[in-house]
């Protein structure tokens, strides 16, 4: 081969590589930025992600905080109300819980059990933060020796049925409370204390020593109450060794406790069993005895004993505070026979506490009218809310067969109740006329052991209204007999 031709083979070759190493080096650099831009887009979406990321992680964050303080305020809010409720009271009475034999046998027929008296109503006691009654008639533990009117002893599966139904509180200074003398009285307390020991029992003691008024702890109050009878029956006087069983109405061991409840408590509550029976009017005795009450510095008087429903309202104490007062309650459960003894009265009244200074007032009080119901054969028998009863059962009523003549309808028993409906204050006038008096100024108030009563003994049972003029004004059982032809009892 000749040298010419080896030479242009050999630039040939040359050419060719240096095309190929140009090329080698295109394609490096393409392939260079095309990584370079696949980086780039990553790199892009990375930051977009992180963006994006941040923005949703700083949204969320910021989302958390707000539920935590949407959280935080509706946690505080429920503090806030919760703290409020706590001092917001709301209490109910009911009136003369009298069990006459129709209501015994009634519950005998049932195996024992007195619930049906009270279900229609157990609402309205359970929601209530204190609930009380007036257990006019002593408990006894045996069966046999159970008895209505004229010397009442009263099952003790009645006092299951009334824890049952919500009551907190539970009076029992009353007329009847001696009529089964100190073995009554033994059977109540003990009772109690085994079987129910934190309900509050009022006005009868097993042992001399105890007080005579209790402090009930409930949310933020400390409420003191207490209960005195201004009467005991005239068939069973109580001896001087055992007057400690029943608190009886006595100005100085009233303005005792009352002083001592005042550096104790929040508020009093006196149950107050005396006054007239079937007397729409309040009578001088009674209210003499409420005004010594607003005098010492009772803030909410419950008055029972006289069987029909009567005024309430407020009045106005010598130290310008106000004093709730209700006249009577009438009967809770009975088998007497009349409209009047029918139509009872249920108290309503909150309580509220300044949460700085601590003083308690009367926010709202009202009255709800109740009617204790009983068929023929007492197969049917309990407390309404008047609100609740109806003609059907009014027609049902065993009063029409025990008083052909009587207009008892409900219609005839809202009328009645309108007579009470509206409270009265010291500017009131009561239904008889007369102005509420709230006993005012410095004038000085006798200090007898109750008033127009005998004088005895420190400490010894006043029947503070067994020697007045009228003892059958004051006297449940002397009543009764007065009044046997229009409250028919069962004996």
């Amino acid at each position: 081969m000749s040298e010419h031709r080896r030479r242009r083979r050999a630039e040939e070759e040359a050419r060719r590589r240096e095309i190929e190493r140009r090329r080698r080096i295109i394609r490096e650099r393409k392939r260079r930025q095309r990584i370079m831009r696949q980086r780039m887009i990553l790199a892009g979406i990375g930051a977009l992600v992180l963006v994006v990321g941040g923005i949703a992680v700083g949204t969320s964050v910021h989302k958390k905080n707000e539920e935590k303080q949407a959280k935080k305020i509706e946690e505080q809010k429920k503090q806030e109300a919760a703290a409020e409720e706590e001092n917001v009271l709301q209490m109910v009475a009911v009136g003369d819980n009298l069990i006459h034999d129709a209501v015994i046998n009634s519950g005998k027929e049932q195996e024992w059990n007195f619930d049906f008296l009270y279900e229609n109503i157990k609402e309205d006691i359970e929601k209530a933060d204190l609930a009380s009654v007036n257990q006019e008639t002593p408990f006894i533990k045996e069966h046999d020796k159970a008895a209505g009117y004229p010397d009442f002893a009263t099952p003790t599966e009645v006092g299951d049925a009334l824890v049952k139904a919500g009551f907190d509180i539970v009076t029992q200074a009353t007329e009847h409370a001696f009529d089964r003398e100190s073995d009554g009285i033994t059977d109540s307390v003990e009772f109690w204390k085994k079987s129910y020991p934190k309900i509050v029992d009022l006005g009868i003691h097993g042992e001399a020593d105890e007080a005579r008024y209790q402090v009930i702890k409930k949310k933020n109050f400390k409420v003191a109450v207490m209960n005195y009878s201004s009467m005991v029956s005239e068939n069973h006087s109580i001896p001087e060794e055992e007057s400690y069983m029943v608190d009886t109405y006595s100005e100085k061991n009233i303005k005792e406790d009352l002083a001592k409840a005042e550096k104790e408590a929040d508020v009093s509550i006196v149950y107050l069993h005396g006054g007239k029976s079937d007397a729409e009017d309040t009578d001088e005795k009674l209210q003499e005895k409420i005004d010594f009450l607003a005098e010492q510095g009772a803030d909410v008087v419950i008055c029972s004993h006289p069987h029909i429903l009567k005024k309430y309202g407020k009045l106005t104490r010598p130290d310008g505070k106000e004093m709730l007062v209700y006249y009577s309650l009438g009967n809770f459960v009975s088998h007497q026979s009349s409209l009047e003894n029918l139509l009872g009265g249920m108290a309503e009244f909150t309580l509220k506490k300044d949460a700085k200074s601590g003083e308690v007032t009367i926010e709202e009080y009202g009255l709800v009218p109740l009617v204790i119901h009983y068929n023929d054969d007492f197969t049917e028998m309990g407390v309404y809310k008047l609100s609740d009863y109806t003609d059907a059962l009014a027609e049902e009523h065993k009063i029409h067969t025990e008083d052909e003549e009587a207009e008892f309808t409900v219609a005839a028993l809202k009328e009645a109740a309108e007579k009470v409906a509206t409270p009265v204050t010291d500017s009131t006038e009561k239904t008889s006329g007369e102005e509420v008096d709230a006993k005012q100024g410095d004038a000085e108030k006798d200090t007898k052991e109750g008033s127009n009563t005998s004088e005895k003994t420190e400490g010894q049972t006043v029947n503070s209204d067994s020697k007045s003029d009228k003892q059958k004004e004051n006297e449940d059982s002397q009543t009764d007999k007065e009044t046997s032809k229009k409250t028919k009892k069962e004996e």
